[in-house]
């Protein structure tokens, strides 16, 4: 969605390979599935099943979209275009295809990569985790740059709010267990928002309002005292704890994956491993400068400053094609 308008701001020209209905403004859409084709294959979703889940490679779906994208590929690709991957083996076949383009996963936050691409991961926790996994040392040619996003989505507020908000998946990974047993001792409503079955979590001191979109995640968000994310995994990224912090709310997560990167101990918000720790954040967390809490986060996830680090990296992409690594700017 955000790419597009992201990277024309920097000068670049964008062809976005989509379903109809598109939203991302993109110079040019190019249109894979019709609107009726989508409604067929994918349009009994209830309203609390988490959509990715449709997202599968070999479905009617997949092969119908692939069957298009390639020729559309070669109708408008040029030598030396950068072709970027947002979802990494989604369109594997691609880089056969197009041997004369630099391919780029352009925000790994998935658990696999494709062989053949440069990279560019949500998080340093999760890159080292791939060089990890994989056996392998780390290379000059792959970076780190958070997720970005347009700041003006989300209103900020400066005054603490009145309850505590969980914006996500609703399921045990995202640490449901952790927020059940804190609504123990939590003088704050706990309020729940996302896609999933929050039966198991059910306590007198939590309420589940539902999926929630456009404005509504601002305003769920900026009038929470802190937002919540107990992930039981190592988090490539946590988009809505940024989301929460880009409202003046403060994070209090866990102490591992991307948290370490995002969230500042005792500034942007807290990190915890016990449930005192989780207390004392609960307790601590009004005091916290919402105001600053929005600058950093502002400063760091804007479209134009994650937009001025992708354009250099494209631009080293391209230098491959000549000196590369050797290249000198005059």
């Amino acid at each position: 969605m955000r790419f597009p308008k992201m990277m024309m701001a920097q000068g670049y020209n964008v062809i976005e390979y989509s379903n109809y209905g598109s939203e991302a403004n993109a110079s040019e859409h190019v249109t894979m599935l019709t609107a009726d084709e989508f409604d067929r294959l994918y349009g009994n979703r209830d309203n609390r099943s988490f959509h990715g889940d449709n997202a599968t490679i070999g479905t009617e779906g997949h092969r119908l979209f692939e069957s298009r994208l390639i020729p559309s590929l070669h109708d408008r690709v040029k030598p030396r275009d950068i072709i970027c991957h947002p979802f990494g083996h989604a369109h594997s076949t691609l880089l056969s295809e197009f041997p004369s383009n630099t391919h780029v996963e352009t925000g790994i936050g998935y658990p696999t990569t494709l062989v053949g691409t440069k990279k560019i991961f949500e998080s340093y926790a999760w890159m080292h985790y791939h060089q990890g996994k994989e056996g392998r040392n780390g290379e000059n040619y792959e970076w780190v740059i958070p997720n970005y996003f347009d700041t003006s989505e989300w209103e900020p507020s400066f005054e603490s709010g009145d309850y505590l908000a969980f914006l996500g998946r609703i399921t045990p990974l995202k640490g449901l267990d952790t927020i059940k047993a804190l609504a123990d001792y939590s003088p704050w409503k706990i309020r729940l928002a996302g896609q999933g079955d929050p039966t198991p979590w059910e306590h007198p001191n939590i309420e589940y309002v539902g999926p929630l979109k456009g404005k509504e995640r601002s305003t769920f968000l900026r009038n929470a005292r802190a937002c919540l994310m107990p992930t039981i995994f190592t988090e490539p990224f946590g988009g809505s704890g940024v989301e929460g912090m880009l409202c003046g709310t403060p994070l209090v997560s866990v102490d591992y994956g991307a948290f370490t990167e995002t969230v500042i101990e005792g500034v942007t918000g807290f990190r915890c491993h016990t449930l005192q720790d989780w207390v004392n954040a609960l307790q601590s967390a009004g005091s916290l400068d919402r105001k600053r809490i929005y600058e950093i986060s502002a400063a760091k996830y804007s479209l134009d400053a994650c937009g001025k680090k992708y354009a250099r990296i494209f631009s080293d992409l391209d230098s491959l094609w000549d000196k590369g690594w050797y290249t000198l700017s005059v």
